[in-house]
């Protein structure tokens, strides 16, 4: 027999015994949801490069369309990419967003009546991407929940 064809047989024996069982995928660190923004920090006119920048929003929470979150508003520290970030959303819009969940972020920012520096953050939720304005017929959650 072949190397080849021993390696061939090795690989399928192995796929046929891992049928049937049953594996769970990780937890995801992803939330997405439609939230009203509340309140949104001033645009400081930097972006990020050598150090971090951060826009916070804190929104209303209106659905989650994947996750687990179960309070009524959430802070959303906003990776200052570009500046355009929130170009087509300001307060009061209802958006979707999509955040990574995650125990700390690279540089911590604080912003009056979103943030101050004695809350103590145990979980932040750091947007992958600035948030989407809902239109009248668009969807942020792919299935109603």
């Amino acid at each position: 027999m072949s190397l080849r064809f021993s390696l061939s047989l090795v690989l399928l024996a192995l796929t046929a015994s891992c049928r049937g069982v049953k594996t769970e995928s990780p937890p995801s660190n992803i939330l997405v949801f439609e939230g009203t923004i509340e309140k949104l920090a001033p645009d400081q006119g930097t972006l990020s490069g050598r150090v971090a920048v951060y826009r916070l929003a804190k929104y209303s929470v209106e659905r989650i369309c994947d996750g687990k979150y179960d309070k009524k508003e959430i802070v959303v520290d906003h990776l200052v990419f570009n500046g355009k970030e929130f170009e087509s959303a300001k307060v009061g819009d209802l958006v979707c967003v999509r955040a990574q969940i995650s125990d700390k972020v690279l540089v911590r920012y604080d912003e009056d009546g979103i943030r101050s520096p004695s809350d103590v953050v145990k979980t932040f939720y750091v947007a992958v991407e600035g948030p989407r304005r809902m239109s009248q017929g668009s969807k942020c959650c792919v299935a109603e929940p």
